[in-house]
């Protein structure tokens, strides 16, 4: 099994559904698999025009619900509809995140969430009863890691309302940036950054020997969006490399904020090879569509 697909797994555990949508700036991606073969059934990507969502940890999302409910009708409509339960990626200005680190971890489920809220409610100290908790255990040698997801339970209640009355049944929610591993190729290097460029936002997931080391996220101003992206790539690289005392070799980016020169400015600015994702492999997508739906494409893989 190649480090991506490792990771992937390891990142976005339970199995994923053959059906998956990804809600970001401006825009509503869907895509669905065939579960035998893993190729593409139907893709789709509609403008979510401003007004209509506000992305938000702590407050409501969906300020039109008649408007998003259209939109996402429409989209199912155009995948030709679902086969059975689907997953939904948020932004990650949606949610908080935390990746701690436990000596071991209990065998049963109850028990690790009941360790891990434990260990998260010094970090993030938010009331149980109102988020919901998505979490992802790695398993070393000296020890174990769990990649942490907390949301509103308000928030997600409000995206499964409306997409419930679109005939959709979310059970997975989840961020876009891990999702990503998922597009990368096999054997790669295992020291690597994870860039992921919105109109609004960046992300960036940094992986060392092969396991998530940081995860942060950071907001852009859309006039300045490229120069800003391009100085925290270098400056996460540049913290990474002083204390871990390794070589960053690959900045993987997904440039959905647009713009080839913003691509060169931050392989300028970082001083390492940036690949762009979901990379050349063959999609099944239409070419204006990949970059916007690469997160799902890793999501399904």
């Amino acid at each position: 099994m190649g480090l991506g697909s490792a990771l992937m797994r390891y990142l976005t555990a339970p199995p994923v559904p053959s059906t998956a949508f990804h809600l970001g700036p401006g825009y509503l991606g869907g895509l669905r698999r065939s579960r035998k073969t893993g190729s593409v059934k139907g893709s789709v990507l509609r403008p979510v025009s401003a007004g209509i969502l506000e992305f938000s940890f702590d407050r409501p999302n969906i300020v039109r619900p008649e408007a998003f409910l259209s939109i996402v009708k429409d989209s199912v409509r155009r995948l030709g509809g679902t086969e059975g339960p689907a997953a939904l990626l948020l932004p990650e200005t949606c949610v908080k995140t935390a990746l701690l680190s436990f000596e071991s971890l209990p065998a049963g489920p109850e028990e690790r969430e009941k360790v891990v809220r434990w260990k998260l409610q010094k970090t993030l100290p938010l009331a149980g009863a109102e988020t919901r908790l998505s979490f992802a255990v790695h398993q070393a040698e000296d020890g174990a890691k769990a990649f942490c997801v907390v949301a509103r339970e308000a928030v997600v209640q409000e995206y499964e309302q409306v997409l419930a009355k679109a005939g959709l049944s979310v059970r997975l929610i989840g961020i876009p940036t891990p999702a990503l591993l998922g597009c990368l190729p096999r054997n790669g290097a295992s020291s690597f950054l994870v860039v992921n460029v919105e109109r609004d936002h960046f992300a960036a997931l940094a992986v060392i020997g092969g396991e998530p080391f940081l995860f942060r996220v950071k907001p852009l101003s859309p006039d300045t969006l490229w120069a800003e992206a391009a100085d925290e790539t270098a400056a996460t690289i540049r913290f990474l490399e002083e204390r871990e005392k390794t070589r960053i070799e690959t900045v993987w980016l997904r440039p959905a904020g647009g713009g080839e020169s913003g691509v060169s400015l931050i392989q300028e600015k970082a001083g390492r090879r940036v690949r762009t994702l979901p990379g050349d492999a063959p999609s099944g997508l239409p070419p204006d569509e990949k970059i916007s739906l690469a997160a799902l494409l890793g999501y399904l893989s």
